[in-house]
């Protein structure tokens, strides 16, 4: 049993480029990968998300890759001279009038725009490079799939031990289920005496039908094997792997169906609180469910 939420990081470097690759997992209904790459390396991302599929199933990732440049890039440096002459020409004349001083610095041309650019060599991702986000993305993912299995076991541990609650309470329930009958027939000789001492003479076939039609009612053994059974269905795809969130979110719905009817059909108090606390547990099964992968 997976979790869908866990982070994940990775980091590879080269002669040229290092690259940092993280990954932010939490629950969604199928997958969804949000990969954020810059334009440099966008055609990495047909394999990126092929290699993120073959490792998770579900949830949302945000995938978050960060390049940087190694060692400063060849670098040129054009100077508009043509410019520079004319401002230094009048600057000259300015100084003959004693506006200001005549001297002309490199900090001065820097402020004015177009005067001095700078052009940075881009450098061209190679194949080697572009490995590079393959080897940070491998790291990442298996941290990832490493804390999303870690907090599944402390799910898994948690549902299981909810699931033990519900077969108590269900060996519990199947006690008094089983009294009920007894019960029943003690509160109808109970009424059918009351009626005899007050001169009233019930018709027997219609007794009959009527005791028939409560016991119907109040059977509620169908329904406590069929949730037996969805426990034991829930236990064994928990212990399988791969994606078993959603078919466990169906089976405590299912569980909780049960337990539902169950308290429908039953005017049995304590039958009625086992039934309650019973819900309370399903509720928080479906709870730790929803983050299952």
């Amino acid at each position: 049993m997976h979790s869908m939420t866990g982070f994940g990081q990775g980091v590879a470097e080269g002669e040229r480029f290092r690259v940092s690759v993280t990954l932010r997992a939490v629950n969604h209904r199928y997958l969804d990968l949000v990969l954020r790459l810059k334009d440099e390396v966008r055609g990495t991302e047909h394999d990126l998300r092929r290699r993120l599929q073959e490792g998770l199933q579900r949830g949302r990732v945000e995938a978050i890759f960060e390049t940087e440049n190694i060692g400063a890039p060849d670098a040129r440096i054009h100077i508009d001279r043509g410019l520079v002459s004319a401002l230094r020409r009048s600057v000259g004349e300015l100084a003959n009038e004693g506006v200001l001083a005549e001297e002309v610095t490199l900090a001065d041309l820097l402020k004015l725009p177009d005067a001095v650019r700078v052009e940075a060599d881009i450098q061209p991702w190679s194949e080697h490079d572009l490995e590079l986000i393959f080897r940070a993305t491998d790291e990442a993912l298996a941290q990832l799939v490493e804390a999303r299995r870690r907090e599944g076991e402390a799910l898994s541990s948690a549902i299981m031990e909810r699931i033990a609650g519900l077969r108590e309470l269900h060996g519990e329930m199947s006690v008094l289920a089983q009294a009920l009958p007894k019960q029943m027939a003690e509160s109808l000789k109970e009424r059918v005496q009351q009626l005899l001492e007050d001169g009233t003479m019930p018709d027997e076939t219609r007794l009959a039908q009527e005791v028939a039609l409560w016991v119907d009612r109040t059977d509620v053994s169908e329904e406590l094997d069929r949730l037996v059974s969805h426990l034991d269905h829930f236990e064994q795809i928990a212990g399988r792997q791969g994606s078993i969130g959603k078919r466990l979110d169906f089976l405590s719905q299912e569980i909780f169906r049960e337990l539902n009817t169950i308290g429908s059909k039953c005017r049995d108090a304590p039958l009625v609180r086992h039934v309650l606390d019973a819900k309370v547990l399903v509720e928080q099964i479906r709870e730790q469910t929803q983050n299952v992968e």
